[in-house]
């Protein structure tokens, strides 16, 4: 038997065409969500619903578990309706269907009914937008670890509803869970409120209260949004190379009053690198010094072919370091529009056992940077492919 929380009811509540539920630790946000996109499969006939995660693999260890647990509480799971524990069919003509990033091109030209984004922190801006562009209504939710592109460019639309949920929203939440999050903030602050351990404090704000934190150790802490490039000159630019799973990356890279200022120019997966070209050239490229992962040279020739000033980087090993120092130097600046960029460098943070950057998927501008900076502004001369 489902039994109703205050944070189903208040997701109910929630009218406008896009729906995003911040909430901390034990909300019962997604079950919620979950218990609405049935209700509504099962309600109406034809109805094309998609789940959509960063990662399929993960996936199936939450929300299809999820999942499949709210369709035997309400009583109407038949196992013979889930291909591959990835699509289930309804008796009348409605299906859900889960999507992973990792797995499947779900960017480009894919409709629906509903679509529901879980974690979307971990969805990429493009990726959203192209989805969401060609749904009906939307939910998205996530635990606000930091902020990024759904608290700066969607909460504030004027068709979006925005909800905040805690622990407290769920009164089915297990007593044993409920203590831990409490815990937070005995370890976080002092009896009159003042910090006593900046970690546990900040899991308090994100998990305890789903107010937005901060990650820690982040590699660049110092940046800003510029409005625009007025007045600021073009440098160089850096190219990342990817297709598939990984996105391929390029930006362009200013000077205005000494300091750095980045403009997100492509963010895309399953483009060649002709079509990469084009859109380099679409987003404002204009035929300045293209610094790109040495390691791919046939990619180099190809994008030069395309029209790209392409040359290779310098050793990443050398570069890197320089280029993180460099732009840490002081406060630098990127455009509004770069939303992908904005959302790597909050996540970009440093591996306590290695003291170097922690390698992720979600790192691809930050490599197409520090091509950039640690070649163009590092050394002089010509540059061929080798």
């Amino acid at each position: 038997m489902i039994k109703q929380t205050t944070a189903l009811r208040k997701i109910a509540g929630l009218k406008k065409k896009h729906k995003v539920i911040r909430g901390g630790q034990g909300s019962a946000k997604t079950i919620s969500v979950l218990i609405l996109l049935i209700n509504h499969a099962s309600a109406n006939q034809d109805r094309e619903i998609l789940i959509i995660s960063s990662e399929l693999t993960k996936m199936r260890l939450t929300v299809i578990k999820d999942f499949v647990k709210v369709m035997k509480l309400a009583g109407i799971y038949d196992e013979s309706r889930f291909i591959a524990s990835t699509l289930y069919r309804f008796p009348n003509g409605s299906f859900i269907k889960f999507i992973g990033l990792d797995k499947s091109d779900v960017g480009k030209g894919l409709r629906s009914h509903v679509a529901y984004f879980n974690e979307v922190n971990k969805i990429d801006a493009e990726s959203y937008r192209q989805v969401a562009s060609r749904t009906g209504q939307t939910y998205s939710d996530y635990n606000p670890d930091c902020e990024f592109f759904i608290d700066t460019d969607v909460i504030p639309r004027e068709d979006c509803d925005f909800l905040q949920l805690t622990f407290e929203d769920n009164e089915e939440l297990p007593q044993a869970e409920r203590e831990e999050i409490l815990n937070y903030y005995k370890l976080g602050y002092n009896e009159d409120g003042t910090i006593k351990n900046p970690y546990w404090a900040n899991l308090w704000q994100v998990y305890g209260l789903g107010n937005i934190g901060s990650v820690q150790g982040v590699v660049f802490p110092n940046w800003e949004f510029i409005d625009d490039l007025k007045d600021a000159r073009l440098l160089y630019s850096g190219v990342d190379f990817g297709y598939s799973i990984s996105k391929f990356a390029s930006l362009n890279i200013y000077t205005l009053d000494g300091a750095f200022v980045l403009d997100e120019l492509v963010y895309s997966n399953r483009l060649t690198n002709p079509e990469a070209g084009e859109a380099m050239f679409n987003a404002g490229y204009t035929n300045s010094t293209c610094y790109c992962d040495h390691a791919e040279p046939k990619s180099i020739e190809e994008l030069r072919r395309a029209g790209v000033n392409a040359v290779p980087c310098q050793s990443k090993m050398d570069i890197k370091p320089y280029a993180i120092k460099k732009l840490n130097e002081q406060v630098f600046y990127i455009t509004k529009r770069s939303t992908n960029l904005a959302n790597e460098l909050r996540n970009y943070v440093w591996d306590e056992k290695t003291s170097k950057p922690q390698k992720s998927d979600k790192d691809h501008l930050m490599d197409a940077m520090m091509y950039a900076i640690g070649s163009g502004d590092k050394y002089n001369g010509e540059y061929t492919v080798r």
